[in-house]
């Protein structure tokens, strides 16, 4: 899918697993919003709140569009997807690509898990 960002390298055995991705020099889409380097340390780029800009409204459109069509696609074909973020969002030029499919194939909970683990009816 356009949308789902490739893949280098990926293996797994009993214990862990490893996937390899291409280097992104825009980075993510919580880089865009934080003004970061995608290579700068987790505490700079994201510890000052003086720093965080809003996205225009027709970026909001461009990669709202991008990510609802591949939920719409992962959906479509069985695929869970439930770690849905900023940070898992790589920005690509004009184009927004996830990240961490695997996830939910490595039994990873989800990022939201904990927050509506908490609602005893939803299943």
């Amino acid at each position: 899918h356009p949308y789902i960002y490739k893949i280098t390298f990926a293996t797994a055995n009993e214990s862990s697993a490893l996937v390899i991705r291409p280097f992104s020099e825009k980075g993510t889409l919580k880089d865009l919003i934080y003004k970061a380097k995608p290579k700068d340390p987790f505490l700079k780029k994201y510890c000052n709140p003086k720093k965080i800009q809003g996205l225009e409204l027709q970026q909001i459109k461009t990669y709202g569009r991008q990510i609802l069509e591949v939920l719409k696609y992962l959906h479509e074909k069985g695929f869970p997807y439930g770690h849905l973020h900023s940070a898992n969002v790589m920005l690509d030029g004009d184009t927004c690509k996830l990240l961490d499919l695997e996830n939910s194939l490595l039994g990873l909970p989800s990022f939201y898990r904990s927050y509506f683990s908490q609602f005893r009816k939803i299943n």
